[in-house]
């Protein structure tokens, strides 16, 4: 393929802009809590490097094609796709441009050049929004597929998708996904602990076996092994104990200090409708625009339905352009008092899972409740509840039943190239339990 040589400067002069708005982060104007993840908040949901997205652009979903809210996995050399789908708040379509980057396995910058990990251009550019039917607000529906003839990645590994505005050359979010060759066999089994914390919540231990590829010469030293829950990317367990005894194999589980919490809740959120039910709408004011829809409140140490796991347990926005979206109002009642809880915040798939100063609680003295109010488009979500204590995320302080939870347990196996010294992801593996 030949390009005018215009094109290739106007091509490397954007990527040029990139490298610099990538290496240069803004910094936050909402005080010390940023608007996406942070790598001075411990325990975050999200990755270092992940940016959350700005309120105008909402509903973001990244994962296989054909399984919507899946992990965002693909096979190398494979006719797999992602799609990255998002809502623009305008009534005008938008040009963005996308671009990836490769990692390493704790996220780090990868030491591979741009022509080792992507085939075809370093950057695309998509604008062909859907625009929706509803005016309250206005939004436009855009999708986009990868790999495809523009752009298609070449090695296995750790990946971060970027979205930017070519106009400004800010960058607007990123997203994580990951590229496995799938080589060897894995098998992962979940075994589960109780009385072991001194809250006596029940634990889970993954324990996994895995024949490796005959070109791994030394697993001792060229393997490592990772643990995630539920797709939360930025709390990744390295598997520090690991035995390569048997020949081809090796045998690998976490510690017990490093168990999961086997309960581990989240909060279920149906609002496919807008209708005021009474159970969990209270009210829908449909004279506001955006319309007001208020929630029943939520109640620490109280059972409710928990949201499930299943084929997808992350955020379902309803794919119809006259899907609306509401100012959701939240209602939290904890069972300790108000003058003991300094930070509150709202999480979950409508904010991307980061700490975000639009959905910090405030205590309501006339109510006696923790308020908040996040921007949601029609759908099913999964949420809960968290502190922040010192510069530490707390998300158990304000669980409420401790019942039994279907958990997601993804297994990534690592491979350290001996030649170009770069972790290549060579299995993966999902278990439910």
């Amino acid at each position: 393929m030949f390009l005018p040589e215009n094109t290739i400067c106007k091509r490397l002069f954007f990527l040029l802009l990139l490298s610099l708005s990538v290496r240069c982060a803004p910094v936050p104007a909402n005080g010390d809590i940023p608007n996406g993840s942070s790598p001075t908040l411990q325990n975050s949901f999200a990755i270092a490097p992940q940016v959350s997205p700005p309120r105008h652009i909402q509903s973001l979903q990244l994962y296989r094609k054909g399984t919507p809210g899946t992990p965002p996995i693909i096979k190398l050399d494979e006719d797999q796709q992602l799609i990255l789908e998002f809502d623009y708040l305008d009534s005008v379509a938008k040009q963005f441009k996308i671009t990836v980057r490769h990692y390493s396995r704790d996220w780090q910058e990868s030491p591979l050049g741009l022509n080792f990990y992507l085939d075809g251009f370093y950057e695309d550019y998509f604008g062909t929004g859907q625009k929706s039917y509803t005016q309250r607000p206005s939004y436009q529906h855009y999708e986009y597929e990868l790999p495809n003839g523009q752009l298609s990645m070449t090695a296995s590994g750790n990946y971060l998708l970027l979205v930017s505005d070519p106009d400004s050359g800010n960058l607007l979010f990123s997203l994580p996904f990951f590229v496995t060759e799938e080589k060897g066999e894995l098998q992962t089994r979940i075994e589960t602990e109780f009385a072991r914390r001194e809250d006596l919540r029940e634990q889970d231990r993954p324990f996994s076996q895995y024949r490796y590829p005959n070109f791994v010469e030394m697993p001792q030293f060229d393997l490592s092994f990772q643990y995630v829950q539920n797709q939360f990317w930025g709390r990744a367990k390295q598997v520090e104990h690991f035995d390569t005894s048997t020949p081809g194999q090796v045998h690998f589980h976490l510690a017990q200090d490093e168990a999961f919490l086997g309960d581990y809740e989240f909060n279920s959120l149906d609002i496919r409708s807008f209708t005021a039910d009474g159970a969990r709408i209270l009210s829908y004011q449909p004279e506001f625009t955006p319309p007001n829809l208020v929630l029943q409140r939520d109640v620490q140490n109280f059972s409710a339905t928990p949201a499930s796991i299943g084929g997808s347990r992350f955020g379902q926005p309803i794919d119809d352009r006259s899907a609306e979206y509401a100012n959701v109002k939240f209602q939290l009642e904890t069972a300790v008092p108000s003058d003991s809880l300094q930070q509150i915040y709202l999480v979950g798939d409508f904010n991307s899972w980061t700490i975000n100063e639009l959905n910090k609680m405030s205590f309501n003295l006339n109510s006696g409740l923790w308020e908040s109010t996040a921007f949601i488009k029609q759908g099913e979500y999964a949420y809960k509840y968290v502190t922040i204590e010192g510069n530490r995320i707390n998300d158990l302080a304000l669980d409420r039943s401790f019942t039994y939870r279907s958990q997601e347990y993804i297994t990534l196996i690592y491979f350290r190239d001996p030649t170009r010294h770069y972790d290549r992801l060579l299995k993966v593996d999902r278990t439910v339990y």
